[in-house]
């Protein structure tokens, strides 16, 4: 099972359906970072001029990485908003992605996410739960998550 931040979250969903009602087709786009405990999305420019479609910007991926690689945590995959479908990947984003890696799609109608593990051009859905406050204060209960293979390249 892995693990999110509710708060962050319910931040890209409504960024999702912001850009998605002011400009038609407009989707968010970005990184997966593994911290070591849970997963976090890292925002990147969409650079594609197509509505619909989202593609990273390569500048902001490399400092992503980098900054990953000092902060000993990891990059696992992508996630972008799909503005006029379900949460599901399409042929285009399974073709793209980096084999054996997440991809998370947020919804924009639906008002819902999903994670999916992409591998062998094929995508698998996995299930997601939301980072538990304990009874001290600023700690965060976390469980362990399962080993996920470092993303090295984008596209």
């Amino acid at each position: 099972m892995h693990l999110l931040d509710k708060t962050q979250y319910r931040r890209f969903l409504r960024e999702a359906r912001r850009q998605a009602r002011e400009t038609p087709g407009t989707e968010i786009c970005g990184l997966i970072v593994h911290t070591g405990h849970h997963l976090t999305f890292v925002q990147t420019r969409n650079v594609s001029r197509l509505p619909g479609s989202f593609q990273l910007s390569r500048p902001d991926v490399r400092h992503i990485v980098a900054a990953s690689k000092i902060l000993q945590q990891k990059v696992v995959g992508t996630f972008h908003s799909h503005p006029a479908a379900t949460a599901s990947p399409g042929p285009s984003d399974i073709a793209h992605a980096v084999d054996d890696s997440l991809m998370f799609i947020f919804d924009c109608i639906g008002s819902e996410g999903r994670l999916w593990h992409i591998r062998l051009g094929r995508a698998r859905e996995l299930t997601f739960d939301f980072l538990q406050s304990t009874n001290i204060p600023g700690k965060q209960r976390l469980s362990p998550s399962h080993p996920i293979t470092s993303l090295t390249q984008c596209h």
